[in-house]
């Protein structure tokens, strides 16, 4: 699946062919993201076999989007594909590969250099907030549920690492792993039962949570191997 077809009316082909190449000779980067035409960057995770677990609308034409803690843009990317107005943040300054490849491929993304918990209703209110496989990384999940909830203006889509049991417990568990990569500078602090994000979406604000959904979330092959169990839902305002 291609998430978006350079038009060599507006694409230097040339100057993508060198901006793909970089990317893969530093190994690539967190999502594999297909552009077409033989233009592929190498990932982690290839999203689109995941798509089905995040209810993303089909038409997502007259609204705006925010991607929230966006990496190297998948869920941008794809939300543009769809029709939307999209903002992506991240702590990631301009020289970001998910910056580089608006400019190169002339994607209609805005792209902010922004920590997630600095978020607040002067950022602006987006129709849909996408944050994915975020919340296992930051220390004060509440807190950051809190700054999400003050940018949504209808729906959150939301996914995160889960207990092995989150699919049939009742109980709200926060499982802290405190662990510290060794392939990369972060840290996985967190794994959540369905049923505690549920209530913690609530206490920040939301006034419902929905489609509610598990699932494995898998490295591609050659890479280092990862298989974690996944929740994903959405908060409604």
């Amino acid at each position: 699946m291609t998430i978006a077809s350079p038009s060599p009316e507006s694409v230097d082909i040339d100057a993508a062919k060198w901006l793909v190449g970089q990317a893969n000779a530093q190994g690539g980067t967190y999502h594999r993201l297909d552009f077409g035409d033989g233009l592929v960057i190498e990932g982690d995770y290839d999203m689109p076999k995941y798509l089905p677990y995040y209810d993303l609308p089909e038409d997502l034409a007259g609204k705006t989007v925010l991607d929230a803690g966006t990496a190297s843009g998948f869920f941008a990317i794809e939300t543009e594909r769809r029709g939307a107005t999209v903002t992506a943040i991240d702590i990631w300054g301009d020289d970001c590969l998910l910056a580089q490849l608006i400019r190169t491929f002339h994607l209609g993304i805005r792209y902010v250099q922004k920590n997630l918990y600095d978020l607040d209703s002067t950022f602006g209110q987006f129709d849909l907030v996408v944050c994915g496989s975020l919340l296992l990384h930051l220390p004060d999940p509440v807190g950051a549920l809190r700054a999400l909830r003050s940018v949504t203006k209808d729906r959150l889509i939301l996914s995160s690492a889960a207990t092995p049991d989150s699919a049939t417990t009742r109980q709200p568990v926060c499982y802290f792993r405190g662990d510290r990569a060794t392939e990369a500078d972060y840290w996985y602090y967190w794994e959540f039962s369905a049923f505690a994000l549920e209530r913690m979406l609530l206490a920040a604000g939301f006034s419902r949570v929905e489609n509610v959904r598990h699932f494995d979330l898998c490295t591609e092959p050659g890479r280092i191997e990862f298989a974690t169990p996944h929740v994903s839902l959405s908060a409604y305002v």
